[in-house]
């Protein structure tokens, strides 16, 4: 069904006769009469059961009459259509959304583990720098310790290149 019916207001089979919505009117009228409740209910408590009261009113107003009564029932049929082709939409709308959730989900992963494997790419890189660093200067230390004078023609080396840089400094100016 969709949501509460007038049927469903009088507590009636969508099949019942005149007379058993008649009946049924009778009954429901007297359970939910405004004038029934006891005299200490609030305010809001009345105005509450002059809708119930209201709402088996219009339910016997629309069901006693065949011709409303048709109208209202061709209505429901309608909208109970309506319901299938909303709740078919609903799901397609629904697996869509699942859908792209999940690739959206695939992409934020390929990104998170394209970033961690490029930060462990530069992790390596920088061990095998400092592995290279390490090994360099094992190599000069070892080189040092087995000809001294190499340490002093190295440092002349330098001093050398410094006095060239000045002067091809000096000369652009």
């Amino acid at each position: 069904m969709v949501g509460l019916t007038l049927y469903d207001v009088l507590a009636i089979p969508t099949t019942a006769s005149t007379d058993d919505v008649r009946r049924a009117y009778k009954q429901k009228a007297l359970e939910t009469h405004p004038d029934k409740l006891e005299p200490t209910v609030t305010e809001q408590e009345r105005r509450a059961a002059e809708g119930r009261f209201r709402n088996v009113c219009d339910a016997f107003e629309v069901l006693s009459d065949p011709a409303k009564r048709k109208a209202y029932d061709d209505r429901i049929q309608l909208a109970q259509k309506n319901k299938k082709h909303w709740d078919e939409q609903h799901d397609k709308r629904v697996k869509t959304r699942d859908e792209w959730a999940r690739q959206v989900k695939e992409r934020s992963e390929a990104r998170m583990k394209e970033r961690a494997d490029f930060y462990e790419s530069l992790r390596r890189i920088k061990e095998e720098e400092q592995r290279y660093t390490e090994m360099v200067e094992l190599f000069y230390q070892e080189l040092r310790d087995s000809h001294p004078e190499w340490e002093s023609r190295r440092q002349a080396a330098l001093q050398v290149r410094v006095i060239y840089l000045f002067i091809f400094n000096l000369m652009d100016l």
